[in-house]
Order: structure tokens, then sequence, then C-alpha cells
């Protein structure tokens, strides 16, 4: 490629950032036609959705499962618009949740959960009834006239907390009602529309798990890239995206290699890409100061284990377990948003039920997941690792007997250790927070620097990797104008 006006080279789209959002986008761009370079500063393409191995053990760093794998109608399209959809294997499993004296198993019937209920609670069943239609009918209007809609104006700036309150009284019901962890904020931080959204699309699609391991996804969207002509580099960092009277024209990487481009795309964090890479100088104020008012979501903490025992001979037989030790965890929620390593609830996953590839033959993969502050009061991160992988291994076991008996490979990632391989802000598990006072304030993928858009869960629609990969396909679409 000819250097132009400083550059040393030059294309004609330049992706910084090789998660799913990007890799997306670039692979649709190269197939329509575009050259196009994805610049990617870890070693493996995926960023959240990538897996590791250990003497045999394929871990999935962050990504457990998907919403609707190849039936999500959002990974669908963008499987269809990349022409990959024989290249990935999904099977559907199952999600169980765990209270103290009842356990509940994840449906695709969306009658399900509130029928279940009713006759559980018969006394609530009115209030039931109520809110699940209240539910279903957010739902539809947040995905065909949220602009018009009085259900989205009652609750665009309430909580799920105080949507449930509204509705039921008993606080057992109020717990399993809300058992879906994933937007992993309390409900009383929980925006209600996006909960209850969730609630709908979630149990919906199901849930799916990627044959191979979650880092089949990025890799086949890699092979599409390649195959139309893209290119990605790897251990190449972008610290600069060059910006001239208002337009983007290309990156600087750590080493000094400049590359002109006609669009550039950044699937890094939007604080990263704004403030780092472009400079104040070159924004609005006011844009400049909502980036540093949106509230960014919590991270995680994960516990990797490789082990010789077989979870399902002492009674643990779901993929993902999702468990609650008590039916208020007002308490560890609130001790967990003050910056103390508390644990509202926790997460067991199993892929190795899926797909016995990811372990030596006789063994299984275990991870064990929470919620994470960034900050911590009063200790690093360092220093409180081993405790806390020692207490999510401690509780899990309540459900394996023997596990830590078995452990063969132990790793364990911090919320620094995500934001070090993901180069997320704080290590954020959904980019900006699902919150009452986040709801519909994502930023678009077309940005105040022309020729510049948005890729990844920092931009519309949201985090998740259907969600995420809608992202980079509709980036893609606005560069080529269809």
């Amino acid at each position: 490629m000819k250097a132009n006006r400083g550059f040393d080279e030059e294309t004609d789209v330049v992706v910084i950032g090789a998660g799913i959002g990007g890799l997306t986008c670039g692979a649709y761009l190269a197939k329509r036609g575009k050259r196009v370079k994805v610049l990617e500063q870890h070693y493996v393409p995926g960023g959240c959705c990538t897996s590791f191995n250990r003497k045999g053990f394929q871990f999935d760093a962050g990504v457990l499962h998907l919403a609707g794998g190849k039936e999500s109608g959002a990974f669908q399209r963008v499987l269809s618009a990349l022409d990959i959809e024989d290249e990935l294997e999904f099977r559907e499993q199952f999600q169980r949740f765990v209270f103290p004296d009842v356990s509940l198993e994840s449906s695709r019937d969306v009658t399900h959960w509130p029928s279940l209920l009713k006759d559980k609670f018969p006394r609530e069943a009115e209030g039931i009834v109520g809110l699940f239609d209240v539910i279903g009918k957010i739902h539809d209007d947040i995905r065909r006239l949220p602009e018009t809609s009085p259900l989205i104006k009652k609750y665009r700036y309430k909580s799920f907390q105080e949507l449930l309150d509204e509705y039921i009284r008993d606080a057992k019901l109020k717990a399993l009602v809300s058992a879906n962890w994933h937007l992993w904020h309390p409900n009383w931080r929980n925006s209600a529309i996006d909960y209850a959204a969730l609630l709908i699309t979630e149990q919906s699609r199901g849930y799916f798990y990627p044959m191979g391991g979650v880092q089949s996804i990025p890799d086949a969207l890699v092979r599409a890239l390649e195959r139309h002509g893209g290119e990605i580099e790897y251990k190449t960092l972008v610290n600069q995206i060059a910006v001239r009277d208002g337009v983007a024209v290309g990156v600087k990487t750590s080493e000094g290699k400049r590359i002109q481009a006609k669009q550039v795309v950044s699937n890094v964090a939007a604080r990263s890409t704004f403030l780092n890479m472009i400079g104040e100088d070159h924004l609005p104020a006011e844009f400049v100061n909502l980036l540093r008012q949106l509230e960014i979501s919590l991270s995680a903490f994960y516990v990797y284990l490789g082990v010789s025992i077989d979870p399902r001979g002492v009674g643990l037989d779901a993929p993902e377990t999702i468990v609650y030790e008590t039916y208020d965890n007002t308490r560890e929620w609130e001790l967990l948003l003050r910056g103390e390593p508390s644990i509202p609830c926790f997460g067991i996953a199993v892929p190795t039920y899926i797909d016995s590839t990811l372990a030596p033959q006789g063994c299984h993969v275990v991870i064990v997941m929470t919620m994470a502050p960034y900050h911590l009061r009063n200790r690093s991160w360092s220093e409180e690792k081993r405790e806390m992988s020692d207490t999510l291994i401690a509780k899990a076991e309540k459900l394996i007997p023997g596990l830590s008996q078995h452990i063969i490979v132990r790793d364990a990632a911090t919320p620094l250790t995500y934001e070090r391989y993901t180069l997320n802000t704080m290590g954020a598990a959904m980019g900006w927070a699902y919150s009452p006072s986040m709801f519909l304030k994502r930023l678009d993928q077309r940005t105040p620097i022309h020729n510049l858009y948005l890729a990844g869960h920092w931009t519309t629609p949201g985090g998740g990797v259907p969600t995420v990969a809608l992202s980079g396909l509709k980036a893609a679409r606005m560069i080529l104008g269809e």
C-alpha cells in the first residue's frame, strides 16, 4: 500500500479492536469489496468472547453462552449476511436458578414462568398476571414504537424494583421473578424497561453454547474477513485516531505506524476512543461532558477450574446454575456497590456437559463467577484475588461435594484482568450500565467525528454477543450507505 501525506500505508477502512462488533463490521465490509484492516492489541480475536487453554482444558474467558444462538434474530441476520451459518454449531442448554428452598429451570415458553409462579404463590396470582402482562407489552413496545408508547413514557426513568413493587408484595416472589442477573446490577439499579425486555427476549430465545467453545465465534468471523481479502494484525495497539478538520483520516499505532483510511471504526471503549485516542480539543464540550457522566456497568470475577470429577455424579446436572443463597441479597449488593468483595449471587458453568472436547477425557471444566466492582475499598485486587477465589470455590463445593479435592487446573480473573486483556474501561462487562438514567443514552454509531463509527457494547443496541454483532453489521451498512 502506498504512503500518503505522512502515512505509511493506506486502506479503505481501519477497524480498531477485534471484538465481535469490530470483526462483524470488518468482515461485511470486506465482503462488499472494501479494503479492510483490523488492528487488535491482544494475540487472539474476540474481546470478551475468547477462550484460553491450560493443560488440555479450554476455558471461556467471559462469555458463557449466547441467547438464541443461530435462532436469535439478530445473530442469524449477521451469520446470513456473512454466509457463515454452516461454520458454527450451537447446542441448546438450560439454566437452573437455585434458591434456599426452591430451584427453577429456564424455559423458552414465555407462559411457563408466570404459570409456575402462580402455582407457588396463589395469593399473588393477580399481581403476577398484571406484572407479566406489563412486561410483555414493554417488550413489544420497545421493539416497535418506544417514542409513542405510554408504558415506555411511564417507566423510562423507573427501576425494575419500582415496577415489581407495583404488582408483587411477597419478598420471595420478587426474588424469583428477578432471578435472571444478566444486567449485572440489583433491581433498584436496573432499568425497568431494559430488564423487562431482557426477561422476554432471553426466555423466548433460550440459551445456546457454541461447539468448540466461544472462541469458535470470533474465529469464524476472522475466516470470513480474510476470505474476502480483509487483514487482521494482532499485538497492535492503536493509541491515536488521526483527525483533520473534524474528519477521521486514519490511525497511529503504539509503535509509530500510521495508517490512512477513508473510514475508521472503533470497537474499543468509548472513553478510550474519544478522550485518549482523539482528545477533547477535537470534540464538542457537551459530548465530552456526556461521556464523563454516563454510567459504566460492573465487572466480574471468574474462577476457572479444570477438575477430575463429574459434577453430575453429585447432582449438579445443569450446564449453568445461578445460585442465590438468600432471598434478600440487598446487603450483599450494597456492600459490593461500596467496593467490598461481596457476592450477591454466583454462577456455575460446566460447558463440558455440552462439549466434552473442552477437557481431557474423564475431566470437566467448571467456571464459577460473580459480579465485582472495579475499585475495592482498602485492598487491591492482587491482595483479594486468592481469597475471593477460595470463597467462590467453597460456595460451589456446596453444590459439587468434593470439588476442591479434584482440582487439576485453577486460574482466576479480576476486573483488572478484563481491563488488561479487553481494554474495556474498568473491566465493564456490559459497556454502559442498564440503569434507569441510562435508558436510550447509549452512544450513536455515528459520532461527532465525521467518518468515525462505533461498534460493540458501548454503542447501540447494547451488550451481548448477538447484539454487538448486530452493531457491527449496522456500522458497516452505514459506511456503505445501505
